[in-house]
């Protein structure tokens, strides 16, 4: 059974383009997003921050005849990949693995919604005859990854997952899977998501949190063995993946059951490997703090139970729920199981899905 590392970060958020803009933020410490008002629950107005992708310029990574193929969302997780696979040193390197060898595992929670709303909307107005073809094709979820799969030439297993704002760890966990089991040898992986304005239409009215966040992150994850026969650095390893499930919660919002976190927790951090038991615990525990008061004081108390003690701390305050469909906390994750050693980060989703990342430095 292979060992799985993280060897390459590929981040857009609303701090900007690349790692270094992201980890200013996190330094800094001061919440990102600008306020605007959309009609909420029965036409009152209501006031949300949302922290966006600044403007910036998309030719530097792919030519413009190849972004006018793609929609805004397959643009966004495309370019993600580009910086990763860049930030992995793999674009001289990458012929050394087969394409079939290559997976891409992305995970969106609402999808290509500009995209979907501009193909129905057309489609009502000038009748069916008059329907997109290309909106078709781009308003389909998976449609991201396809694109990132051609450009990357990886021809491996090609995954779209959408479990609301943890569809980056769901990302992040299948593919370690793959890799582990030898299925794979490398995968592009991790989530996508963009505040659109007909997303923050429906959002609005559903009474959620009030800061929303938008982002697109990828990580190149590599079989230990691959990553050491070519030299590459390697910025933390998956040594945990747990999951569970609350089947109460509703489906437009988080669980509240510390019982259900606690057992994602618990098998996050018996670790993935047959011969490893459970370790000392982590030294920091990453929540997911969604900004829904019952759902993150639930989480505390899990957190608390697995790991008493541990220092807990979330990210979210900062990006905004929905960011990244939670990718930005698994970039945060990696940086910080670099730097203390061990981390545990836990995600969930609208739905009640639930899931423990274990990282730790190699």
């Amino acid at each position: 059974m292979n060992r799985v590392v993280v060897t390459g970060i590929g981040v857009l958020s609303p701090a900007g383009v690349g790692l270094e803009t992201f980890q200013s933020a996190l330094s800094e410490g001061r919440p990102l997003g600008e306020a605007m008002k959309r009609s909420g629950r029965h036409g009152v107005p209501r006031l949300l921050t949302v922290a966006k992708i600044p403007q910036f310029d998309r030719e530097q990574y792919l030519p413009a005849r190849k972004l006018r193929r793609m929609g805004e969302l397959s643009q966004i997780w495309t370019l993600a990949c580009l910086l990763a696979r860049t930030d992995a040193r793999l674009d001289a390197e990458e012929a050394s693995t087969p394409p079939e060898k290559r997976g891409t595992f992305m995970g969106t929670g609402l999808g290509c919604t500009d995209t979907t709303w501009e193909y129905l909307e057309g489609m009502l107005k000038d009748g069916m005859g008059s329907a997109s073809p290309y909106l078709f094709a781009e308003s389909v979820a998976n449609a991201p990854a396809g694109h990132s799969a051609m450009e990357t030439d990886a021809r491996g297993t090609c995954v779209t997952l959408t479990c609301g704002d943890a569809s980056a760890a769901a990302a992040l966990g299948t593919a370690a899977r793959a890799l582990r089991d030898g299925r794979l040898e490398m995968a592009y992986c991790g989530g996508v998501e963009l505040m659109t304005e007909p997303l923050l239409r429906v959002l609005a009215p559903l009474g959620g949190p009030s800061h929303l966040g938008e982002g697109a992150v990828c990580l190149i994850l590599e079989t230990l063995q691959r990553a050491k026969n070519r030299k590459a650095r390697i910025l933390a390893e998956i040594v945990g993946v747990g999951l569970a499930s609350d089947p109460q919660a509703p489906a437009t919002s988080w669980s509240c059951d510390p019982q259900v976190f606690a057992s994602a927790m618990r098998r996050g951090l018996a670790g993935s490997r047959e011969e490893e038991e459970t370790g000392p615990p982590p030294s920091s525990l990453l929540l997911h703090a969604c900004g829904w008061q019952a759902s993150d004081e639930a989480e505390r108390v899990a957190g608390e139970a697995v790991c008493p003690g541990v220092r807990q701390w979330a990210i979210t305050s900062l990006f905004g729920t929905h960011a990244a469909a939670g990718g930005l906390t698994l970039v945060a994750a990696v940086l910080r199981a670099r730097e203390h050693g061990s981390i545990l980060l836990h995600a969930h989703a609208w739905g009640g899905g639930a899931y423990s990342l274990q990282l730790r430095a190699n």
